[in-house]
């Protein structure tokens, strides 16, 4: 299985993939300016090159009790636009990616890595819990 995980924010989309060697290690990718960037044929271009099969997508919900926020819909929406882009042949799973931008802050500052890869950090955690989960 060849997964790719994204971290998707209002700017910017945080990707992170499998290890080629070991399929149950996660790594930092690439972070997609959505701003500026095409980021639906960046990710059409990462999923031909790595031959990805899953997207493993991080979806925001509220801190406090779960619920879904504004950023919760607008992520939606653009999982949507993955689904049609990409098709039923792609196995789609969200995850709650609460914490997660926090939690790659830490490591990049304890790591005294450039705080840019904060998304692609980001993405590579979600990843990293998937596959420990799916074992």
């Amino acid at each position: 299985m060849k997964v790719l995980a994204l971290d998707i924010g209002n700017r910017y989309i945080g990707v992170a993939a499998t290890d080629h060697m070991d399929e149950k290690l996660a790594y930092r990718y690439a972070t997609i300016d959505r701003k500026t960037q095409d980021n639906l044929a960046i990710l059409s271009n990462y999923i031909n090159k790595e031959s990805i099969d899953t997207l493993v997508l991080g979806v925001p919900y509220h801190m406090e009790d779960g619920s879904e926020t504004q950023q919760t819909q607008k992520t939606r929406e653009f999982i949507s636009q993955i689904k049609e882009k990409f098709g039923v042949d792609m196995h789609y799973i969200e995850v709650d990616e609460t914490l997660t931008s926090r939690t790659a802050k830490d490591n990049l500052l304890q790591e005294g890595s450039d705080l840019t890869q904060e998304h692609a950090e980001a993405a590579r955690i979600m990843l990293q819990e998937y596959l420990s989960s799916n074992d």
